[in-house]
């Protein structure tokens, strides 16, 4: 029988607590329907779908999901009238794995497809993200205490394509920080260094040891933990050109050739090959468009590697090691992967395993 459409999970912004669960024969003309509404703040994206060989295969998923836990499903009463919907109370990662458990079981995991989001619908989720940070600034402002940050500690303001990223503050007291001389608030600061008009949630620009302010906030008050990719790579390392295993059992900080529009506070995973295979080490980019490199320290761990005046290179600081079996290849092309070839952004979903397997 011929294939007739996909079962597919959509996300909005604008209610993130949810995902519609549908079916199409053309999923990007039911995505261009739904977005002609002027009833939700941000658009619908496509999440993943999943190729079925025939129409209302989706209700036999959503009768599978309400027989495990009915109250998942949107349902209300208006004016006497009950609305069943296909939106469920759940995380798309979710809703994924339900998708991938099928498509295992039926040997089809071909039909089974994840989108990554346009540089448009990321834009959406991060300002979906920054008004639900500023709500909950405005309820409860954040506190340096609660996150186990203590006062003399150093933060860094992160911000892709912003001079000002990589601006290095120090916590004061419980709400404050130190910035050339002066004492301000997170947000305070960040506005300032994005230039803003409007206040932002400082939170959510400002990293301590190399993650988020309002990661480390969500994750001890038991909140979901954002996936922000603009800021997290992934780039390869060759053991046999260089030892980077007994260069990082000696240095805390070293150079790496920069190809990439990298910045300062970004967050580099670094996959080894060779006899690992894996990824072993997660870093913090401290310095970035530098020229002129190797440093004695660094060069010793090289192999036949011509010293270059020329050469841009950044800094990386080390803020975690993993053994080869933590996040080995298998697994990494498993959950989002896409090479190991190059540098490369991280996915959605492979932000989401290597913060979920710490």
């Amino acid at each position: 029988m011929a294939k007739q459409g996909v079962i597919y999970i959509l996300t909005n912004p604008s209610f993130k607590e949810y995902v519609k669960i549908g079916y199409a024969d053309d999923v990007e003309k039911r995505l261009q329907q739904l977005n002609r509404s002027e009833c939700t703040p941000f658009a619908f994206r496509i999440y993943a779908t999943y190729e079925v060989d025939a129409r209302l295969d989706d209700l036999k998923l959503h009768k599978m999901i309400d027989q495990i836990n009915p109250n998942l499903r949107s349902i209300d009463n208006v004016d006497g009238k009950k609305r069943v919907r296909e939106f469920y109370a759940m995380t798309p990662e979710t809703a994924y794995a339900i998708f991938e458990t099928i498509a295992e079981l039926g040997g089809r995991r071909d039909r089974l497809h994840i989108y990554e989001p346009t540089v448009v619908e990321r834009q959406n989720e991060e300002i979906a993200q920054d008004i639900e940070e500023q709500h909950i600034e405005r309820m409860a402002p954040f506190t340096f205490s609660k996150c186990n940050i203590p006062t003399g500690s150093t933060i860094t303001f992160v911000s892709q394509g912003n001079s000002n990223s990589g601006a290095q503050c120090v916590v004061v007291d419980d709400k404050n920080i130190e910035y050339q001389g002066r004492n301000l608030s997170l947000s305070a600061l960040a506005t300032e260094l994005l230039g803003s008009k409007w206040g932002v949630a400082g939170p959510r620009y400002f990293k301590y040891n190399g993650e988020w302010l309002n990661d480390i906030r969500a994750k001890a008050e038991g909140r979901q933990v954002s996936s922000r990719l603009d800021d997290v790579w992934v780039i390869p390392c060759n053991p046999k050109c260089f030892d980077i295993v007994a260069a990082f059992d000696n240095l805390d900080v070293i150079e790496w050739s920069q190809s990439t529009n990298t910045s300062v506070g970004d967050t580099i995973y670094i996959y080894v090959g060779g006899k690992y295979k894996a990824i072993m080490y997660k870093c913090e980019v401290v310095a970035a468009d530098l020229h002129g490199n190797r440093s004695d320290e660094d060069y010793k761990y090289y192999k036949d590697l011509a010293k270059d005046p020329d050469a841009r290179y950044m800094k990386l600081k080390l803020l975690e090691k993993y053994s080869p079996d933590k996040y080995p290849l298998k697994e990494l092309k498993e959950n989002g992967l896409t090479s190991v070839q190059g540098r490369s952004k991280a996915t959605v979903q492979l932000v989401k395993y290597l913060k979920e397997n710490i």
